[in-house]
């Protein structure tokens, strides 16, 4: 049979080979934010069993966002160098194995240690995650097929929650339970290595046409000849990872793309990890009783994985950056409400919700929005770069939100939260590009 020329998936319906795939990495997805999410269900009985205060804890929550940080640039060069393949089930072994010795700890260093290291794995996962599903997926399915398997993914916050209610007021140590979860990460681990197959558009860009054509065959069912996509990568030239970032700041292009994308992230990221690494603790320390508080919090999580699979369907429209912008000023306009509710428990309950949704819709919009902003070469270390500056933003933040609590209140974090939408959202409708529905080798 005659091979048929093609630009990879574009234009080939979805395989049942890519829904395995897509189970993969929703399973992986599960596992990651349960280990991302557990600790603002537990922070206040943490607390009370090493007998510290928010003061003395904070650095336990900066400095998790800054082992994001290093996760976002180490996993971007080891993707980008050894392969998406292996780099996944690297991310997966490192954040099962860093969760649960984080129950197993006896004091705020070690804790603080081990969360530091799941941090790392938990941001690196994600972003080769996202690099791989836009390169293997066509792209009038990309934005759909990444919002609903991160969506369905993200049901394990939800999930988290709702343990935790059950789990945390047992006893003392009964939080333990919740990290020792983490074992259950190893099974996309296994999956992914008798499954899942390597990236066709890396394979082209390490000048292994035969076996991206097999990749491509072995997920879609197609024969293709990708001589064009060859010949377009033959004419680059291959770079070492010193080159890769030496690129970003030497190409204007994506020197300004770079910036911008990492106001529009900081917008997005440090209110979104403020209300979850903190809400639950600061509804406590205003009065709220603790079944309460887990309440609330547990049912705004319901809302995350809505709003992620609600951005698969609007996240293309207007290329992408006009539902960027707009979800990101309308957290910001919840948030302004949510922080005059009050103490009624069930308008904090539906505002939390609303925040919740709108703000996790526009985060994985801004994902994929990363993946396709950056060509093949240096596509998961450009993506890398920027959620690490992301995440280091958030890691100032999450150290500084107790003291902001403690001068101001929730209308102090309030009017904190609501500047970061401002300014990420504005920066995203004025200085951003469209990238939803069109290729990758066109984006870029």
């Amino acid at each position: 049979m005659e091979k048929r020329p093609n630009n990879y998936f574009d234009g080939i319906p979805i395989h049942r080979s890519q829904i395995v795939i897509l189970f993969i990495v929703v399973l992986a997805y599960f596992f990651d934010q349960m280990d991302n999410m557990v600790l603002g269900y537990v922070a206040p009985s943490v607390m009370r069993s090493f007998g510290i205060g928010m003061q003395e804890f904070a650095p336990a929550q900066s400095l998790y966002f800054f082992g994001m940080m290093l996760g976002g640039i180490v996993a971007g060069v080891i993707s980008d160098k050894f392969g998406r393949r292996k780099a996944f089930m690297l991310g997966c072994f490192t954040f099962s194995t860093a969760t649960i010795l984080t129950g197993m700890t006896d004091n705020i260093y070690t804790f603080t240690l081990w969360r530091v290291i799941t941090g790392f794995a938990v941001l690196g996962t994600g972003a080769i995650s996202f690099t791989y599903l836009a390169e293997t997926i066509s792209s009038q399915d990309r934005s759909k097929w990444s919002g609903i398997v991160v969506g369905v993914g993200h049901i394990s916050i939800p999930f988290i929650g709702f343990i935790a209610m059950e789990v945390v007021p047992m006893g003392p140590e009964a939080w333990r339970w919740l990290f020792y979860q983490g074992v259950v990460g190893y099974i996309p681990l296994v999956l992914a290595y008798f499954f899942m197959k390597e990236s066709p558009r890396w394979l082209i860009s390490r000048g292994r046409q035969t076996e991206a054509e097999a990749a491509v065959k072995a997920l879609c069912g197609v024969d293709v000849d990708l001589s064009a996509a060859m010949a377009a990568e033959s004419g680059r030239t291959r770079e070492t990872v010193r080159q890769s970032f030496a690129g970003l700041l030497r190409d204007r292009k994506y020197l300004c793309r770079t910036l911008i994308l990492f106001v529009i992230t900081a917008g997005q990221n440090i209110p979104s990890f403020i209300f979850l690494g903190w809400n639950n603790a600061f509804l406590q320390a205003s009065g709220v009783p603790q079944a309460d508080a887990l309440l609330i919090c547990s049912i705004g999580s319901i809302a995350i994985p809505l709003g992620v699979i609600f951005s698969g369907f609007i996240g293309p429209l207007g290329g992408r950056r006009i539902p960027l912008a707009a979800t990101m000023l309308l957290s910001g306009a919840i948030a302004v409400f949510y922080i005059n509710a009050g103490s009624d428990f069930y308008t904090l309950t539906a505002l939390y919700f609303a925040f919740q949704f709108v703000s996790m819709c526009c985060c994985m919009i801004l994902m994929p929005y990363l993946s396709e902003s950056y060509p093949t070469a240096f596509r998961t270390t450009g993506a890398g770069v920027v959620l690490a500056g992301g995440r280091l933003s958030v890691s100032a933040s999450q150290q500084i939100a107790p003291l902001i609590f403690a001068a101001g209140g929730f209308f102090g974090i309030g009017a904190f939260i609501v500047a970061f939408c401002a300014v990420g959202g504005l920066t995203a409708l004025w200085l951003g590009w469209p990238t939803g529905r069109q290729s990758l080798e066109d984006v870029c």
